[in-house]
Order: C-alpha cells, then structure tokens, then sequence
C-alpha cells in the first residue's frame, strides 16, 4: 500500500455524501487519517447541483477508470444494482489488486461467492459494512466474533421501510396504500418501493448473514421471500387481540446440518424486544451457546449511518486488517442443504370469510383436523360481505405443506367466499 492512501468513490448520492463529509472532517482531526487522498469521484453527471462544493471534487463520468487508475487503492461502491456498472467496477477492482468497499447488498448476495474468492485470491479486502443495516456493526460482529460461538439463530427487521410501514398501521394510522405515501414523502421509502415491500431487500441481507453465521455459501435463491402489500388494517387488529403485533422478519438458523433462510411477515408477541423496534429502525438477534441472545439495534439507513459504516470498513484498511470476505475462505465453505419453507412448522394465524350459518366451522374444522392441525384459538367476527362472516383461528405448530393442503381444501368449499390468509407466528423469539 503506497504512503498516501488514494481513494476513489462511485456514486455521490445519499450515502457517498455522507460518507465523503465523514472523510473530510476525520482528515482535519488525525494526521494519520491524514494521509487518504480522494483520488476521483466518479458520477452520472457531472454538472448535476449537489449538497457540496462541486469545484472542489475530483469528479469524472468514467467509472471504471477507478479501477485502473495506478493512484487509487480503495475503490468505494455506493452506486448499486447486482449487476451492470457496480459488478463491473467490483470485479475489475479486485482482479486489479485494489481494496473494495461496499453498500451494494444486491451485488453481494448474487455474486459474492465470486468476488470473495477473487478477493482472496489478490490478498484485498472486500468490505461490506454498509450494506446490512446501515449503521449497525452486525457484518463485523458476526464476521470476527460470535460466528466463533455456535450461532443457532439470527433473525430481526432488516428492512426500515416495512418496519416505518408495518408500525404506522398497527397504530391505525392507515392502511397499507396511505402509510406507503407518507414513507415516500418523509424519505423512508423509495419512489419505486417493490425492492423494500417485497421483502426483497431484506432477504438480500440475510442471505449474507446467514453464510457469515454459519459458514456456508451465499446462496440467495435458497432464501425464502414474501412481502408485505397484501397485509390489511385488519390483520393488525386480529393480531393485537391476541396479544401478538406484525413484523417483517428475516430469519436464518441452522438444525443438524440444514440451514433456513427466509423472509415474511410474522405475528410476534407483543412484549417480545423485536415488537419494540419501530418505525424505520433495524434490529438483529445472534443466538448462539456461547453468550445465548445479542441484540443489535439502531437506524438501518441513512447518510449518517451509512456512511458510517462505509468509514469503518476503510479504517480497518488503514490498520491494514485482511479478513475473509465472507468469514472463512470460500473453497472452506460447507457444503448444506437449504430448508423449504413447506419443510418448516409454524404455528399460524388463519382468516378464512365463510358462510354466517350452523355446520360451516364444523367443515372446516374437518378439513383441518383430516391434516393433523388443531386449534389453538378462534373468534368470529361479522365480515363486510352480507350473510357472511370472518373466521379468525390460530392453530398449534404445523408443517407448513399441511397447512396448505387444509386451507385449498376449504377454499373448494362453497360456504367459503374467497382463498383463506395465513401468516406465520413466531411465538418463541
């Protein structure tokens, strides 16, 4: 590494700012933070307004002059996209012996595998803070730390849009397409927000926990994925009737020598620590047989937060500190098998619109119990629909593919209106 640490960023929006004002008020307090020089900064538009003086950056259009640029040792990611200009400059980067930083979890969970194994291979580190849970440690946590200590589980809210979502409607403060308005407004949420409301996001970051608790590849289409647009204003008042609030969870634990990795929304008890994380917070939960239960919890996004952990991952370059990328060498990496969810048991939460008459529960109670499901818990409650009524149960823990098999069978019953709803309850967190 040469004397003057040269540093070249891609992408000068939310987080790249951040982190660029981060780096400018670091060099004026330490003379040893002193030595990194921003080489280039390589934008979409040069002539675009931005919150700082664009006279004074080293800015170009050419990104992947970062990657060859002799000068630069540190090439920092903050575009985004699995694939296109960010894969590109990564991959071209690390061939070229140059340190990478990252936020980009998109391109992590679809090509990780591949460019820690470069990585490895030219001796540079592949840094990732930033991209789980904005300001959260939990990459280095897991990384150097309790993935030594057996991790049986960890799970939380990775996604601070649907947790600013889900907590507003459980207020009653809206239904889905209202809360989804004021999220964009106020910035929680993107213009286009399928990435975050389908779960796709969150599953991205825990596909990457996942291998670094557990020592296993990424492995991203092992993941389990569901969103959250198809939960309404009464889900949430069922739920608090029984004492639960809905969370947008993702979840990996490992039993034997199979791993789960899964993404959807869940009941989960009102006094449990994850019900408590709200509005556009993160959390994450390592379980393990060392220290038993840690929680990680602070804001998931963010110019601040972000950028923070983007300065954490060059200050462990300045130290001169080389990990794995992914915890272990990637040829190391155990060879598993990733669960299904119709393999999984849950408890569930149930809503099925039937017939207000005498004999209809009986039947559906039928179909139920043919598939080994009993019931925990059920009220009725009068349903928008004229000579109907809403059934709402919960059952004890069940095979997921049983479950499914009952509730197509009581779809196909004529005193039934419409497919039942069913949602995951998660009673031991």
């Amino acid at each position: 590494m040469s004397k003057v640490l040269g540093i070249g960023i891609a992408g000068l929006g939310t987080v790249g700012t951040g982190f660029l004002k981060q780096l400018k008020g670091l060099k004026a307090k330490s003379t040893r933070s002193a030595n990194i020089k921003v080489i280039k900064i390589a934008v979409k538009s040069i002539k675009k307004k931005r919150d700082l003086p664009i006279k004074q950056l080293p800015l170009t259009s050419n990104t992947l002059s970062l990657a060859e640029d002799d000068s630069i040792d540190v090439v920092v990611e903050l575009i985004g996209g699995s694939k296109g200009i960010a894969y590109n400059l990564v991959k071209r980067s690390l061939k070229n012996k140059k340190h990478v930083i990252t936020a980009n979890k998109a391109l992590m969970a679809m090509h990780g595998n591949e460019l820690a194994k470069i990585a490895e291979k030219n001796n540079v580190s592949l840094n990732y803070e930033a991209a789980i849970a904005g300001g959260i440690p939990i990459v280095k946590a897991v990384r150097e730390n309790l993935r030594f200590n057996k991790i049986k589980k960890i799970y939380g809210i990775l996604n601070g849009t649907c947790n600013y979502i889900l907590t507003k409607m459980d207020r009653n403060l809206g239904d889905f397409k209202d809360v989804l308005s004021d999220a964009q407004k106020k910035g929680f949420a993107e213009l286009d927000p399928t990435f975050d409301i389908e779960g796709i996001d969150a599953a991205h970051k825990i596909t990457l926990l996942s291998c670094l608790a557990f020592d296993v590849p990424i492995s991203f289409s092992s993941t389990y994925i569901e969103g959250i647009s198809k939960i309404d204003t009464k889900d949430f008042k069922y739920a608090s009737e029984f004492g639960y609030v809905i969370k947008l969870l993702a979840v990996s634990s490992k039993v034997s020598n199979k791993v789960e990795q899964r993404v959807h929304p869940c009941f989960v008890k009102q006094a449990s620590d994850i019900a408590k994380v709200e509005n556009e917070l993160n959390a994450v939960i390592v379980e393990d047989n060392v220290i038993g239960k840690n929680m990680f919890q602070g804001p998931g996004a963010g110019a601040g937060p972000t950028g923070a952990s983007v300065m954490s991952d060059l200050m462990e370059i300045v130290r001169g500190t080389i990990n794995f990328p992914l915890g272990s060498s990637i040829d190391a990496k155990k060879k598993i098998t990733f669960q299904k969810i119709e393999n999984l048991s849950f408890p569930y939460y149930v809503r099925i619109v039937g017939q207000d008459r005498a004999g209809v529960m009986a039947k559906i109670s039928r179909a139920l119990s043919k598939k080994g499901i009993s019931i925990k818990s059920i009220i009725q409650k009068p349903s928008n629909k004229t000579k109907y009524a809403e059934i709402i149960l919960i059952t004890h823990k069940v095979k997921e593919s049983s479950l499914k098999v009952a509730l197509n069978q009581i779809k196909r019953l004529p005193e039934v209106a419409a497919s039942a709803k069913f949602i995951r309850i998660e009673d031991s967190l």
